[in-house]
């Protein structure tokens, strides 16, 4: 069972939006010592609740682009859909969601993977699909990415 993220922890989150920021410096933003951060980031990458990761704007690659994919899946399915989906080469996200869809996917392209590539090799891998809806990325505010491929 996964530790609990405290109102401190999430402090230390907040200034770790830049993942080169010092942990003295959070440290001293907060009132609180070095190791307490140090300790506190530590818990939450072994509790698997934080990770600190660089991040890419898939529009700055050359080449490269993305897509949101909207699913609907089988009703007992969904949980496994989802879970099979973001095992699929060029996913970078995918999540169980309210509204429209069951579940909501980012994938990453390129040159080399293309949508194409995606639809004919990688979605067939998953049972339990009803359809699909994609919605490619013109561009987008704070829109950074994993990079996946």
């Amino acid at each position: 069972m996964k530790n609990k993220i405290t109102d401190t922890d999430l402090e230390i989150v907040r200034h770790l939006w830049n993942g080169r920021t010092p942990y003295q410096e959070i440290a001293k933003k907060i009132g609180i010592t070095t190791n307490t951060v140090r300790n506190r980031v530590n818990r939450m990458i072994e509790d698997g609740v934080l990770q600190i990761i660089g991040l890419v704007d898939p529009g700055a690659i050359a080449g490269h682009s993305s897509a949101f994919i909207g699913i609907k899946s089988e009703a007992n399915k969904i949980k496994k859909v989802s879970q099979q989906f973001s095992e699929l080469k060029g996913v970078v996200i995918s999540a169980c969601i309210s509204g429209r869809f069951d579940i909501i996917a980012c994938i990453m392209f390129n040159e080399s993977y293309t949508y194409a590539d995606f639809i004919f090799n990688e979605l067939p891998k998953v049972k339990g699909i009803v359809s699909i809806e994609t919605f490619f990325v013109a561009e987008g505010e704070k829109f950074n990415l994993r990079y996946v491929l």
